[in-house]
């Protein structure tokens, strides 16, 4: 801005000179018409230059406390105020007490869950003795680990009901003591148990992954069990013994049948999996059993 207002006025003071000069050469001429008309353009390029003169001044001005404004702003967010040490001492303990505030929230948010699930899994105990139907309990959709017990000497047969008493899983059918768990998928809603047993028995379930998960490898048993095992995708060989003398299986996620086979067993196949995840196996044997992934 401050370049273009030089160039005016460089402009008209060039202009006045030029034109003063024709003026006077008119006035020795005689010629006072054209030269009047030579003053007035005169008076006019004055005024533009005056006027140039003017915004220069006033921009330069304008600039100046521009930059003295900004000056102050600077100053101003460099300089902030210093706490005292009161107001530092305050601050401190206001930022301490809202840290405890939210570990104290986080404790107790988890407490709750804790107490919560707690609930929950006593919820879902049931205990009886001889034929019985037990009362319908809410299951969320997932998984349902059932672990069941029986004292007695005669068969024991457990089935799983939905709300409407239609039969979906005949959890065990043994005869004499037992001691086991099964895991099936389900979909959400309320399921009963149809127990025939000849002395005390107990169903617990559970819904959580539990803690103990283990890792891609080796593991083993006894008995009917529930295994979940952190797996890699890819193919992988599965390897299984088994030593007792009835019915051995072992599904995958209550849908992939790995192993079906009566009596002492051993063998491998070839198993692929699409993707890393933890998988859920439940394993019907009455012996010692081991399955490997590699």
């Amino acid at each position: 801005m401050d370049t273009l207002f030089f160039i005016i006025s460089i402009l008209s003071f060039v202009a006045i000179f030029v034109f003063v000069i024709l003026a006077i050469i008119q006035f020795a001429k005689k010629d006072q018409e054209k030269g009047k008309k030579q003053i007035k353009f005169v008076g006019i390029a004055g005024a533009l230059m005056i006027a140039s003169f003017i915004g220069f001044i006033s921009t330069t001005d304008s600039d100046k406390n521009s930059k003295e404004n900004n000056k102050e702003k600077v100053e101003t967010v460099a300089k902030p105020k210093e706490e005292t040490p009161e107001e530092k001492a305050a601050a401190e303990q206001k930022a301490k007490e809202e840290t405890e505030a939210r570990a104290k929230a986080a404790e107790e948010a988890k407490a709750k869950a804790e107490a919560e699930r707690l609930a929950k899994l006593e919820s879902l105990k049931l205990s009886g003795s001889g034929d019985s139907v037990t009362k319908k309990v809410k299951l969320d959709a997932g998984f349902v680990i059932i672990d069941a017990t029986h004292q007695g000497s005669r068969n024991f047969a457990v089935k799983l009901l939905d709300s409407n008493a239609n039969t979906l899983k005949l959890v065990v059918n043994e005869i004499g003591n037992y001691s086991g768990k099964k895991i099936y998928a389900i979909p959400a809603g309320e399921y009963l148990y149809e127990v025939t047993a000849s002395g005390p028995w107990t169903i617990n379930m559970s819904q959580d992954i539990p803690k103990d998960v283990s890792p891609e490898g080796k593991i083993s048993g006894k008995g009917d069990s529930v295994v979940f095992m952190n797996i890699s995708k890819g193919a992988k060989k599965v390897s299984f013994t088994h030593d007792g003398s009835s019915n051995f299986s072992v599904k995958a996620n209550d849908s992939a049948l790995l192993v079906n086979e009566i009596g002492a067993y051993s063998g491998s196949k070839v198993q692929k999996v699409e993707d890393t995840s933890i998988y859920f196996f439940d394993i019907i044997a009455d012996g010692n059993w081991t399955m490997a992934f590699e």
